[in-house]
């Protein structure tokens, strides 16, 4: 009687190898759908695709001494959310339709990207929603990713072009820790607190730390491939995309300190240029060192509106509010609603 042959075993190396195969056109297969899905005729790296698009919500070019300002000229609906987005002459966003000249003096707001707007269209900001309620000019300003430092220093530039009868300063509980940092997608103007004043750090040149020109060539590199673009996006997205060599000169906390010299250094700067001050604070959630920047700017007599609070009131009424007038910033809805309270403010301490 002849016994059935045993069936032969694959070696080690050929399991090994059929596996690598396998895993192999796993990933061919997958680097092909996402190609497709993505750009198919594209060679180039994908995540300069993404943050391409990312930048055309933010279009943004170097400045020597803020840091980074909205690139002049610039209009585009081609961003993530689809909205218009469009920079005049000046670096300021558009407000819509443009209102004519009724001879009185104008007002600037500067601020964040709660200032500028993001996600909503040219004409949605709580900027050009406050033009329309006052019949007034009021030039945008507002900087997305601004640090509290930042947004000053660009008021001071503004005022000295504009010479406006109000300043509107906003700002949101981030703003702060961001006065700490040196370099956040472009080098950054910080303070240093020295002797109990602030000494103006300037921004450092890009292309002269190696480190960083190395950081992106290699980041770019892996890129080309748009399956692991995708995944490093989504498990990594800090790292891959959002962080770009985010430099810490200080402690975050330290940032609070900076933000209450900031608000005595531009109420002093509006009083020699005959501008009233408005200090506004934005947002979901306060903090200890937000609302000691409101307190400061209160005891040198600027008014304030702190529209968290007013926020939480009104969601304590209703509690849809907050889907109603937030989507990471504020809606078109939100942003009105703040044009509103900013206007009513305005008015009272004209009065």
């Amino acid at each position: 009687m002849t016994l059935p042959k045993s069936p032969r075993r694959l070696s080690l190396r050929k399991k090994l190898t059929f596996t690598c195969v396998a895993f192999l056109l796993f990933l061919l297969t997958g680097e092909l759908l996402a190609r497709l899905i993505r750009a198919p005729l594209h060679f180039g790296s994908f995540r300069q695709l993404r943050t391409d698009m990312i930048q055309r919500g933010y279009p943004a070019v170097a400045d020597r001494e803020l840091g980074y300002v909205p690139r002049a000229g610039f209009a585009s609906a081609d961003n993530h959310w689809g909205t218009q987005v469009s920079i005049d002459a000046d670096g300021l966003r558009r407000n819509g339709n443009v209102l004519p000249p009724n001879g009185a003096r104008p007002l600037v707001a500067v601020g964040d990207s709660f200032t500028f707007g993001d996600q909503v269209d040219d004409g949605d900001s709580w900027p050009a929603r406050l033009e329309r309620l006052l019949g007034r000019r009021v030039a945008n300003g507002g900087v997305f990713g601004y640090s509290f430092a930042q947004a000053i220093l660009r008021a001071e530039r503004l005022l000295a072009r504009w010479q406006p009868e109000w300043l509107i300063v906003s700002f949101i509980p981030d703003d702060l820790p961001r006065n700490s940092t040196s370099r956040r997608y472009f080098p950054l103007p910080w303070f240093r607190i020295e002797n109990g004043a602030l000494a103006l750090q300037p921004p450092a040149d890009d292309l002269a730390d190696p480190k960083f020109v190395a950081d992106r060539r290699f980041k770019d590199g892996l890129g080309h491939s748009a399956l692991l673009d995708a995944i490093l996006a989504t498990v990594a997205r800090r790292w891959w995309i959002d962080d770009q060599n985010v430099i810490w000169a200080l402690e975050p906390r330290d940032g609070e300190a900076i933000g209450l010299l900031l608000v005595d250094r531009i109420a002093a700067f509006c009083r020699q240029h005959d501008c009233r001050l408005l200090l506004v604070l934005q947002g979901e959630r306060s903090t200890p060192g937000a609302d000691a920047v409101v307190a400061r700017a209160q005891s040198l007599g600027v008014p304030t509106l702190d529209l968290i609070a007013a926020f939480l009131a009104a969601e304590r009424c209703d509690a849809s509010v907050r889907k109603l007038w937030f989507d990471g910033h504020m809606t078109a809805a939100g942003n009105h609603w703040a044009a509103e309270r900013i206007a009513e403010a305005i008015a009272a301490a004209s009065r």
